[in-house]
């Protein structure tokens, strides 16, 4: 075990952000409702990628019988071959909103399930729209001349912390297997001083898979250009969209929406601090996993088992915490996918704990769900067997042996 201090909380818990942005929460998602972009089964994904370059957009679905299939392009990256693959194969299954569903269960289920767009169904399981994170997105900005979202909530709150990055002279190859690893869409690229350079997204890397042919000038015929094997900086965005700390919910999501991006670099100078994403934005508005519990979970598993199992496991642990310690104000929970062999998976998962008096912050990495979360319920008990007398944070970083 590893004790490190963390420099300071911020002002607003997330309970209280969540308050304040409650009127948005709950709307229903049929004020936010657009059209979305239905592909066929049958097709060849190269066409689907064609179409998802030209309207611009992250996903697309396909209706099966009595059911709702999507593919995003995240999911597209681990194709071979991406001219023969038919979206038939890759297409995921996902839960499906109703005209009557709000906006705070549908930003639950982005949350819960990595998702920027979810499709919205009539009773007879039509597809009739979507909603998507960007829609969620700009509904906040109109939102944040809210007084409380304005000026109490700063990127430095919401962004995710020490972001993945790559060095400029690092493959493309290589990024491409970091975000089908850990399920993630922008890695920075520093430079030999350590500084943001620029940014590689999986958009850059799906035009980087598809195919390229150039005619030869010593020898007849076509060759094949592999731009996995570039160095990252050759497809990099070079104009990073940046926040500062400080910066608030408001000014960050303008400078998100825009740029016409999908994140904003945070950092002070060009050192990174951390980056915001469509996600850790449309999580503020995630509703609690039981509205009795102030318990937020980001990041479940795709897995179903693995995801009911985290659910069960979280709201168990702060249900009893909530017992022995009622001065808890908040408790959330950040699941990363680290690692895959074969049917394995290892995860990270961090935890917040938030009282009057102390923030617990919990990181535990390993391939047994079901011990880590047992191991992360030992250690808090012990924690909060002891009363605190000052506001402190304290952490604890365990790592299951491999």
């Amino acid at each position: 075990m590893v004790l490190r201090k963390i420099a300071s909380l911020p002002t607003e818990t997330t309970a209280a952000i969540h308050e304040a942005l409650r009127p948005l929460q709950n709307r229903s998602v049929e004020e936010l409702l657009e059209p979305p972009a239905i592909v066929d089964p049958d097709s060849p994904a190269s066409k689907m990628i064609g179409m998802m370059t030209e309207k611009k957009v992250y996903d697309v679905f396909m209706p099966l019988a009595n059911k709702i299939a999507c593919i995003n392009i995240r999911d597209l990256l681990s194709i071979r071959d991406i001219t023969a693959a038919r979206p038939s194969v890759l297409g995921k299954i996902v839960p499906s909103l109703s005209l009557k569903s709000n906006i705070g269960y549908a930003a639950r289920i982005m949350s819960l399930y990595r998702l920027r767009a979810l499709p919205v169904v009539k009773e007879n399981n039509d597809l009739v729209g979507q909603i998507t994170a960007k829609g969620i997105i700009r509904a906040v900005h109109e939102l944040g001349a809210d007084e409380r979202v304005s000026t109490s909530v700063r990127a430095s709150a919401i962004m995710s912390p020490r972001p993945v990055v790559l060095r400029e002279k690092d493959k493309v190859s290589t990024a491409k297997h970091i975000m089908i690893r850990r399920r993630i869409d922008h890695i920075p690229l520093i430079n030999e001083k350590e500084k943001l350079s620029g940014i590689v997204t999986s958009s850059h890397i799906i035009e980087a898979m598809l195919p390229s042919e150039k005619i030869g000038r010593k020898v007849l015929g076509v060759e094949k250009l592999n731009r996995l094997d570039m160095q990252a900086s050759g497809i990099a965005d070079k104009n990073v969209v940046v926040s500062k700390p400080d910066d608030s919910l408001r000014s960050v999501v303008g400078t998100i929406m825009d740029a016409n991006s999908t994140y904003s670099v945070v950092c002070v100078g060009e050192e990174i601090q951390g980056i915001v994403t469509y996600r850790d934005i449309v999580s503020l508005l995630a509703e609690k996993v039981e509205e009795d519990l102030p318990a937020f979970i980001i990041g479940l598993p795709d897995d179903p088992f693995d995801a009911e199992l985290a659910k069960s496991k979280f709201a168990e642990i702060v249900r009893f915490l909530k017992r022995i310690a009622p001065e808890i104000e908040e408790a959330r929970c950040k699941m990363k996918l680290r690692d895959i062999e074969g049917e394995r998976r290892r995860y990270e998962v961090d935890v917040s704990i938030i009282t009057p008096y102390r923030r617990h912050v919990y990181t535990n990495i390993g391939w047994d769900l079901a011990k880590m979360f047992d191991q992360m319920s030992d250690s808090l008990k012990k924690r909060f067997a002891h009363r605190p007398t000052r506001r402190r944070t304290e952490s604890v970083r365990q790592t299951v042996p491999e």
